[in-house]
């Protein structure tokens, strides 16, 4: 996984969260989008039924891209079993994160402990350029990857 020294804003298009989406449901995941009540929700990944939700709560693209490479991460996670990055670059994915989102780093200290790195694979990832997310993608959940 690219390990950013800083993580910029990211301009993304509907095209990509296209593709990203496309991508998801080649993988048997259902993509689907929903009122979500519980508040602050954007998304969530049901591993049980391999089903993505992204709730209709967003304002913009960058904002669905968000939760949808997010909950993609977690799909990753799964398809691999385990975290998607070097132990040796969490640190790094931690500072940078804080220092670009510090909101972000600030919500994952809700989770519990044992869900902290998914979170923070799953709220880093979601910052990258969508080429690198979808490269993560095909890495860890293409055709060769069976869940």
């Amino acid at each position: 996984m690219p390990v950013l020294a800083a993580i910029p804003a990211q301009a993304v298009s509907w095209e990509a969260i296209d593709v990203l989406r496309n991508k998801l449901t080649q993988a048997g995941v259902r993509v689907v989008q929903r009122d979500c009540s519980q508040r602050g929700l954007q998304g969530l990944y049901h591993p049980s039924s391999d089903t993505l939700v992204v709730c209709r709560s967003h304002r913009s693209p960058a904002q669905v891209w968000d939760t949808l490479a997010h909950e993609a991460t977690h799909r990753m996670q799964r398809c691999i079993g385990g975290p998607i990055s070097d132990r040796k670059h969490h640190r790094a994915m931690y500072s940078a994160l804080a220092r670009s989102h510090p909101a972000e780093v600030r919500s994952i200290r809700v989770y519990p402990r044992q869900q902290q790195l998914a979170e923070l694979e799953a709220r880093y990832t979601a910052k990258l350029p969508p080429r690198d997310v979808l490269q993560l993608f095909d890495r860890y959940c293409g055709a060769e990857v069976r869940v």
